[in-house]
C-alpha cells in the first residue's frame, strides 16, 4: 500500500497530473487532484472508471487504458495486479490533447447541454489542466512501468563546474525529517494497525496519536486540505485492510470504507477531517469487536450486522428477525443474554453515537440530525439522546464547540 502511494506521488510529481488510485471495488486508495474540479467532471469520471475497469480487468498487466470523456478530458489507466490477479488501477488525468479555445469550449457547453453562463467556469478550469497532446503515449508506457516494477528509491548526483561529484545521503521530502521520526512514525502505523485488527479501541486511539505525529501538508503544495483528505483516503483503506484481517465480513467493511470516503470527499474544513480520523477507527474497531470476536452466535452477528448498516431506517425488533430470518421472540432472547441490550435499545445507541458524530462535524442542525440517523420525532431524539447522554442534544453541541475552543 505505502509503496503504491509513492508510486502514485512519484506519478503526479514528474508529470505535474492528478492521479487517483482506485482497488477492484473501485473505492478510492488515493486521489491526488485540484479542489477546482466541476461536479459534474467528477461524476463523469466515476462513469469513465467503471468501463476503464471493465477494460482492464483481462488484459495483460503492461497495458493502458486511455479514454476521453464527453467533456474533452483524457485519461489514462494502468491495472494493479496482485498474485497476477487484477487488484485495481491507477487513473491519470484529466488532461487535454487539443489547446483549449472558444471553438472547443462551445463544443464542449453544446455536446452536455450545458448553460452559457458555463464558458468562463470551464476555461478557467481547462487552462489549469497539462496539455498532453500525443505525448500521452509515451507517458502511458512510463506509468506502466512505473506501475508493474518496484519502487526504487533513486540517489541524488550533484554535479560542480569543477567535476566533483557528491551523492546526496537523503531523499527531497525527508531532508528536514530525522530517521528516527520517520521509523517512529511506522512503528506507530503497525500498532495502529495491529489494534484495529484486534478490535482495540482504546489504544487503537492511542496509536493514531503517535502515528500523526509529522506534517505531510507539503505534499500538495498551497492546497494543505487537499493534502489532508488524501492522508485521511489512505487511512481509510489501512483500516479496512486491517479490520478485514481481524474478521469483518466484506459486506460490511465495504459499507463502512464507502461511507467515510463519501465523508472524507465532501469535507471542508480540518477540524472535520480530524473527527472523521477518530470515528473511522471507532466503527472499525467496532466492527471487529462485534463481528470477529468469538462467542457471538449465528443470529447476534447477523443481526448487529443488519442494524449497523441500517440503523438510520425504520427498523424495530420484528423487522430485524424478519430481515435475518429468526423467530423474533428467539432473536430477543440471544441479544439481551449476549448483548446485555435489547434490540431496540442497541438501535437508538446506534443512533446517538452517529448523531454524536454529526454533531461534532457540525453541518447540520439537532433537527436536521435527528432525521438523519433515524428519528421521525425531534421530540423523541431529544428524550432518547439525554437518556443516554445525560445531557440534551444541544448541550452536548455546546460542550463540544468549548473543547475546540479551548484547543484552538
Amino acid at each position: 500500500m505505502e509503496e503504491l502511494i509513492s508510486k502514485c506521488w512519484q506519478i503526479t510529481k514528474a508529470f505535474d497530473i492528478g492521479v487517483q488510485a482506485v482497488d477492484d471495488e473501485l473505492k478510492t486508495i488515493i486521489h491526488i487532484a485540484d479542489d477546482n474540479e466541476p461536479l459534474m467532471v467528477i461524476e463523469a469520471r466515476k462513469k469513465m472508471l467503471v468501463d476503464m475497469q471493465k477494460e482492464l480487468r483481462h488484459a495483460n498487466k503492461d497495458s493502458f487504458c486511455y479514454q476521453t470523456d464527453p467533456f474533452q478530458l483524457s485519461y489514462l489507466a494502468v491495472p494493479i495486479h496482485k498474485d497476477e490477479r487484477y487488484n485495481g488501477m491507477v487513473v491519470v488525468g484529466p488532461f487535454l490533447n487539443e489547446r483549449v479555445t472558444d471553438q472547443m469550449i462551445w463544443n464542449v457547453i453544446m455536446d452536455n447541454n450545458l448553460e452559457n453562463n458555463w464558458v468562463r467556469p470551464l476555461e478557467t478550469y481547462y487552462k489549469s489542466l497539462p496539455l498532453l497532446a500525443k505525448s500521452f503515449l509515451a507517458i502511458g508506457d512510463l506509468v506502466v512501468n512505473i506501475v508493474i516494477h518496484p519502487l526504487v528509491k533513486a540517489q541524488i548526483i550533484a554535479s560542480y563546474n569543477s567535476g566533483e561529484q557528491y551523492r546526496l545521503d537523503v531523499e527531497p521530502e525527508d531532508y528536514d525529517q530525522s530517521g528516527i521520526v520517520i521509523k517512529q512514525r511506522y512503528e506507530a502505523e503497525e500498532k495502529l494497525l495491529h489494534y484495529i485488527e484486534i478490535g482495540d479501541k482504546e489504544n487503537a486511539m492511542k496509536a493514531m496519536l503517535d502515528h500523526h505525529t509529522g506534517d505531510f501538508l507539503y505534499r500538495v503544495p498551497g492546497n494543505p486540505l487537499r493534502a489532508r483528505k488524501n492522508i485521511t483516503f489512505s487511512g481509510n483503506t489501512m483500516y479496512r485492510i486491517a479490520a478485514g484481517r481481524g474478521g469483518v465480513e466484506p459486506q460490511y467493511l465495504h459499507a463502512i470504507s464507502e461511507k467515510f470516503a463519501l465523508m472524507i470527499e465532501a469535507a471542508v474544513t480540518m477540524s472535520e477531517l480530524n473527527t472523521i480520523d477518530v470515528s473511522m477507527i471507532d466503527e472499525y474497531c467496532e466492527g471487529v469487536k462485534n463481528f470477529a470476536i468469538k462467542g457471538y452466535s449465528p443470529v447476534v452477528k447477523k443481526a448487529l450486522m443488519f442494524i449497523n448498516l441500517h440503523f438510520n431506517e425504520s427498523i424495530n425488533l420484528q423487522s430485524v428477525a424478519d430481515e435475518i430470518g429468526f423467530n423474533r421472540t428467539y432473536l430477543a432472547k440471544k441479544f439481551k443474554t449476549e448483548m446485555n441490550l435489547s434490540v431496540i435499545d442497541y438501535i437508538q445507541r446506534k443512533r446517538i453515537d452517529e448523531a454524536k458524530f454529526l454533531i461534532n462535524l457540525g453541518r447540520l442542525s439537532i433537527t436536521e440530525i435527528g432525521l438523519e440517523v433515524g428519528f421521525t420525532s425531534y421530540n423523541y431524539f431529544c428524550k432518547v439522546f439525554k437518556e443516554i447522554t445525560g445531557m440534551t442534544a444541544t448541550e452536548y453541541k455546546r460542550s463540544k464547540q468549548v473543547e475546540k475552543e479551548a484547543h484552538a
